[in-house]
């Protein structure tokens, strides 16, 4: 019963305004699509290799012969412009631009804890 009202209060709130509009609600990939808008933080995730990993790496792996490590590291960057082409442009905090599409699976928006604990590493725009 519990899960029927969890989902009850999931389903309305996305059904109700498709019936009222007097067609049927169809979910595809442009529903679950957000839009970036100028401030926002976003979280790029970077592959790196270096002979020595950084304390915030992750799945590290190290090469084949072990004169250096693969690793992945989380970059904390805000989102600066949206071009009309639709291509994201980020700063970063050392006012590095770089260019992303919005469908790059690397590229994602932070949870709130991720916001609260790594607040300071995201730059500010002026």
């Amino acid at each position: 019963m519990p899960m029927l009202v969890l989902l009850a209060l999931i389903a309305l709130p996305l059904v109700i305004p498709a019936v009222l509009a007097g067609r049927h609600f169809v979910p595809g990939p442009h529903f679950l699509r957000r839009k970036w808008q100028v401030g926002a933080p976003v979280i790029y995730r970077k592959l790196e290799i270096s002979t020595c990993p950084s304390r915030d790496a992750y799945e590290v792996r190290p090469a084949e012969k072990g004169e250096f490590y693969y690793y992945l590291t989380n970059k904390y960057w805000r989102v600066e412009a949206v071009r009309p082409d639709g291509l994201i442009v980020a700063r970063s905090p050392f006012m590095e631009h770089f260019y992303l599409r919005p469908d790059d699976p690397n590229l994602r928006k932070p949870n709130l804890i991720e916001r609260l604990r790594y607040a300071p590493r995201f730059p500010y725009l002026a």
